[in-house]
This record gives C-alpha cells, sequence and structure tokens, in this order.
C-alpha cells in the first residue's frame, strides 16, 4: 500500500520509511525536487552541494503524533551577482523556513486554541494527538494576521502569562465573530515601587 495514500505530502516529497509504536508514527520524508529557486535573485539551479536533516512535527494521524524526518537539498546559486552562494530548497506550502512543525499542524492548534483557549486547548490537542503547551498556542494564536476592523457589539476580554510569569499579556475577542479585536503582551512591574506607582491615582 502507498503511504502517501494515509499520509498526504506535496509533490516532490518521497516517504522512504514507517515507524509505528503505539502512540507515535515516525517518518522518514526525503524531498525530491530537482531544482530549487534562489529567494534573492530567483534564479533555478540544478547543482546540488549537500543534504541536511530537519525533525518537524506534523499533524496526527489516527490519534498518533507524527513525527517527520525530512531530508532536504542544498543548492549551488549559480548567479554570480547573488550574494547567496548557497540555498536550500523550500517547501512554502508544507513548512515555513526554520520552523519545528507543518503548516498543517500550525493551523489546526490554531483552530483548538481559538476554540476552547490555553489550558483547555492542551487538554483536547492531547487527546486528538498533537502534543503542545498552553505557550505554544497562545503563539499559534498571536501569529495569525489581523483582520479588517468591524464594529464590535459584545466584547470579552482576558488576561494570560508567557514565560512563566514574566510576561503577560491581554487578549480583546469579538463574542459574536469569535475574531480577535486586539492583542496586547506587556512586561510585570519589576518591584512593588514600580508597581505602587502605576496604580497610584493622580
Amino acid at each position: 500500500m502507498d503511504a502517501t495514500l494515509l499520509f498526504p505530502l506535496p509533490e516532490g516529497m518521497l516517504i522512504q520509511d514507517v515507524q509505528a509504536t503505539e502512540t507515535s508514527l515516525s517518518l522518514t520524508v526525503r524531498a525530491t525536487h530537482p531544482t530549487s529557486c534562489c529567494p534573492l535573485c530567483s534564479q533555478a539551479s540544478s547543482s546540488i552541494h549537500s543534504h541536511y536533516q530537519r525533525t518537524l512535527s506534523d499533524a496526527s494521524c489516527v490519534g498518533r503524533q507524527v513525527q517527520l524526518s525530512l531530508t532536504v537539498r542544498r543548492f549551488y546559486c549559480r548567479n554570480r551577482l547573488c550574494e547567496r552562494k548557497v540555498k536550500t530548497s523550500r517547501l512554502p506550502r508544507f513548512v515555513q523556513p526554520w520552523a519545528r512543525m507543518t503548516i498543517r499542524l500550525s493551523q489546526h492548534l490554531q483552530a483548538v486554541g481559538l476554540a476552547t483557549g490555553g489550558r483547555g486547548g492542551i487538554k483536547l490537542a492531547v487527546r486528538l494527538g498533537m502534543q503542545t503547551s498552553r505557550q505554544t498556542l497562545l503563539r499559534r494564536i498571536m501569529a495569525l494576521p489581523d483582520l479588517p476592523e468591524e464594529s464590535v457589539l459584545y466584547l470579552g476580554i482576558d488576561d494570560f502569562s508567557l514565560w512563566r510569569g514574566q510576561r503577560f499579556g491581554t487578549i480583546l475577542v469579538n463574542l459574536e465573530t469569535h475574531h480577535i479585536v486586539d492583542l496586547e503582551a506587556r512586561s510585570p512591574c519589576r518591584n512593588r515601587r514600580n508597581l505602587d506607582a502605576a496604580t497610584r491615582l493622580p
């Protein structure tokens, strides 16, 4: 049976091996794109420089956590005027550069975070086979693009903490559309004197 029927991947990616346990699935995947375009000069090249591996978390499958060991090619840039001499094959519809999770897993976590919030989202995500944390869910929500301005009749306000109490934030949500109206992060007052000064009435 073709493994790509269970684990759909973009064109140019080949599943080489699948290892399964009771709680997880590990896939060995190789990118097979024959060419790559330079992100600076956009010139295509087929001259392979080397290979490197990326470890990515992917969307769960039948309640099991999925981890990809992805081998990607590096190419020479043959444009003499380009500053970048070596470039890495990009997969813009599957994973962002330097990301540790696939785009579809990020979208799943965003949906869970918007529907349930931080603490409730952790329990639901783990139940669905997606290992995450409260901070990760909040970061996925904060990464969403801003929506156009809209009239707000019912406004929800909630405070949350990041980095174990070292950074705090406030979120405003339109309770009718469930759209985020505003999201602000701030640092706590350093000491009691700063707290008194911040709360003292004029």
